[in-house]
């Protein structure tokens, strides 16, 4: 299932209008420079040059993250999408299909779809995980466990917190710098790269795992419900 990505105007404007205010604020920290020296003179060398990365930045949305496309699957309208082309998989917000995008084509995933490296998360949310049975690959028997392993630099006690008692062989090992998650994924003798862990800030939980397997994704969700949402 497949439909067109186009580009939404009204996206574009706003993001070219936010380029155009973060340059103007920009120049005007530049050209406050020839009128000052010492410390003043550094914060407006600081004030354009961080407003200069900020407007690059929303010009670079502006070109490509405006697009919109209906979802092949729910027929939702997908706002603010990739226009050309998504590296990893993105999810319609109505109904959770998964899709890439590539030369303005979205294309929902097969149910069976392994991507080329991990990208299909799910939250680390629970003292037990629930494992699917088989390869988190293939789905064929399951004859090892592979690390995986995220670090967390920040330090106190509630890093933690949301990987506390990972199960089936994970730990968590506190450093002097952080926490070191380490976690054993369901293998096959053939493969060894079906699941990453990853910190993801701004995120509760901020702990996930990242599969390549669509369909491993589905029914380790099955087995293991995402937490709800705070009303």
């Amino acid at each position: 299932m497949t439909s067109t990505v186009t580009r939404n105007a009204g996206a574009t404007i706003k993001y070219a209008v936010i380029t155009a205010v973060l340059a103007g604020l920009s120049f005007l920290c530049f050209r406050a420079m020839v009128d000052r020296s010492g410390l003043l003179w550094l914060l407006c060398l600081a004030g354009g040059l961080g407003f200069a990365v900020f407007a690059f930045g929303a010009l670079l949305v502006a070109r490509d993250l405006a697009g919109t496309a209906t979802c092949p699957r729910c027929q939702a309208k997908l706002a603010e999408i990739e226009l050309n082309h998504t590296e990893d998989p993105a999810f319609c917000d109505k109904c959770q299909a998964a899709y890439l995008v590539d030369k303005r084509i979205l294309t929902v995933l097969a149910d069976d779809y392994v991507h080329p490296k991990p990208g299909f998360p799910v939250p680390v949310a629970s003292e037990a995980i629930r494992w699917p049975e088989g390869c988190c690959v293939c789905a064929r028997p399951a004859t090892r466990g592979v690390e995986a392993k995220a670090d967390d630099g920040q330090t106190g006690t509630n890093v933690a917190v949301a990987a506390a008692g990972l199960a089936l062989g994970a730990i968590a090992v506190r450093t002097g710098g952080g926490t070191t998650y380490t976690l054993r994924v369901p293998h096959c003798a053939e493969h060894d790269d079906g699941a990453k862990l990853e910190i993801k800030r701004g995120n509760e939980p901020p702990l996930q795992i990242l599969f390549r397997s669509y369909a491993y994704q589905r029914r380790f969700l099955q087995l293991n419900p995402k937490p709800a949402k705070a009303a």
